[in-house]
């Protein structure tokens, strides 16, 4: 299950990489694409969960899920802060992308060992 979460957490964050270009290069914004990647991070993260309820005990998926937590509280705040076609605000998602690259590192170094 971690595999599966591993790739789909890769997906997410190629579909959060579009919408980043989309936002500062085209300054526009696409909400089917951005729930799109809401709906693929979730899914990744309920993987992620079931693994760490029914699998052993790894420090590094307990401490990824609580990163990607705080990745998608981030989501969460700037899927509400939205204006209709604008992009959100670029310092909120550096902050969103910064937890979330550093959640999937750390979810693939537990992985590794």
């Amino acid at each position: 299950m971690i595999l599966s979460a591993l790739v789909l957490f890769t997906l997410a964050a190629t579909i959060g990489l579009y919408l980043i270009i989309l936002g500062v290069r085209y300054h526009r914004n696409s909400r089917p694409l951005a729930l799109s990647h809401a709906g693929v991070a979730l899914l990744a993260l309920g993987f992620l969960g079931s693994e760490i309820i029914i699998g052993p005990i790894n420090k590094f998926n307990n401490g990824a899920a609580l990163l990607l937590l705080l990745t998608l509280t981030g989501g969460i705040m700037l899927f509400a802060l939205r204006e209709r076609d604008r992009p959100p605000p670029m310092p909120l998602v550096a902050i969103h992308v910064l937890f979330a690259v550093v959640g999937l590192a750390v979810l693939f170094i537990g992985f590794q060992r």
